[in-house]
């Protein structure tokens, strides 16, 4: 029975293993798309594929190919993930939208229709039976790695009037916009989760046409998650930017509290001191004495380390002296490390 017992205990390791390998894989995979790299990103994920093999890698994989064009290989790999994964709905769907691709629009049908009898409410497969059924033109989407932009230009990172990434229009009415937003809404749970710049392009379009919907301070915050989480390594540049985009455009937002505290986060992570300091000053000037002293301890050491590092020495000291007086003798991590740091000036 114990031999039984290490057995099990050993499969399970070993899948966790694997499961591990191939989300960093994945992760690294997905880096390397961003950065273009799409060649590194084939290699990466067929040698992933031999060592420890998942649906999501599968998917990965042929959704790449499916970008290059290379939908032979594609197919190739669908097939082979269809064998390990005969009910995956995100590779039956790739695979019905490779045919398609090619051409093989009866073969498309039939593949979505599968899809359908597995899982009944499926938008995307709903969506593409009827494009596949009607011989509507392709729409772009995410099997063209610049679908986004004109062939041979780059995309429009230009900035609006007041110097935001977001170019904000109101050619709309409210009723309109809002009408807008609930059709992107739409369109976006008909998405693959591979397809993240699909996500991505109508969260924008929700942010720039519809801003007068509640819908846009929703894709503020989503679209910030899709930069913060959902590449690695993480886009804080367009994490900064939209969030920043929020707070301005939506100052009485009820998504004030949790955007000002991701902006804290990536302004440290990317040491954009100055700013900090601002969040900061206006927190404590909100909230001057947290009654946990934790909490407080946190936000002071923080604090403090965001005023030296601006040369306010004199300020950062006053408050990595308040997190020892606050920790009141019991030596916690928050006053060891504001003691250094008093220590270090010394």
């Amino acid at each position: 029975m114990k031999i039984v017992k290490m057995l099990l205990l050993l499969v399970c390791l070993f899948c966790c293993m694997q499961a591990h390998a191939s989300e960093e894989a994945v992760k690294k995979g997905r880096a390397l798309q961003n950065a273009k790299k799409f060649d590194e990103a084939l290699q990466l994920y067929k040698t992933a594929l031999k060592e420890s093999p998942s649906e999501d890698l599968y998917t990965e994989a042929a959704s790449l190919l499916g970008k290059l064009q290379k939908y032979d290989n594609a197919e190739t790999i669908l097939s082979k993930g269809l064998e390990a994964y005969p009910k995956s709905i995100s590779l039956l769907n790739l695979q019905g939208l490779i045919k398609f691709r090619k051409g093989e629009k009866d073969a498309a049908k039939s593949i979505f229709e599968k899809v359908l009898s597995l899982d009944s409410n499926n938008s995307f497969a709903k969506k593409w039976l009827e494009t596949s059924t009607s011989g509507n033109p392709m729409p772009m989407d995410e099997t063209d790695p610049e679908s986004a932009t004109t062939e041979g230009e780059p995309a429009d990172t230009s900035t609006s009037d007041d110097g935001s990434m977001y170019k904000v229009s109101n050619a709309l009415s409210k009723d309109e916009q809002l009408e807008l937003a609930v059709k992107l809404y739409q369109e976006m749970m008909a998405l693959e989760k591979w397809e993240l710049d699909q996500f991505i392009s109508l969260h924008r379009q929700v942010i720039e046409k519809c801003p007068l919907s509640h819908k846009a301070e929703e894709s503020c915050w989503r679209l910030s998650n899709l930069y913060l989480l959902g590449q690695d390594p993480p886009d804080f540049e367009n994490v900064i930017a939209v969030l920043e985009h929020l707070l301005k455009q939506y100052p009485e937002t009820e998504l004030l509290p949790d955007a000002k505290n991701r902006l804290m986060v990536v302004y440290q992570q990317t040491g954009q001191n100055e700013k900090l300091v601002a969040l900061y000053e206006e927190l404590f000037r909100r909230d001057p004495e947290p009654a946990d002293d934790k909490t407080f301890m946190v936000r002071a050491l923080e604090f403090g380390n965001a005023l030296a590092a601006v040369g306010r020495t004199a300020e950062a000291n006053a408050w990595y002296q308040k997190v020892i007086e606050r920790d009141n003798g019991k030596d916690q991590l928050e006053s060891r490390a504001a003691k250094d740091k008093l220590a270090g000036q010394n």
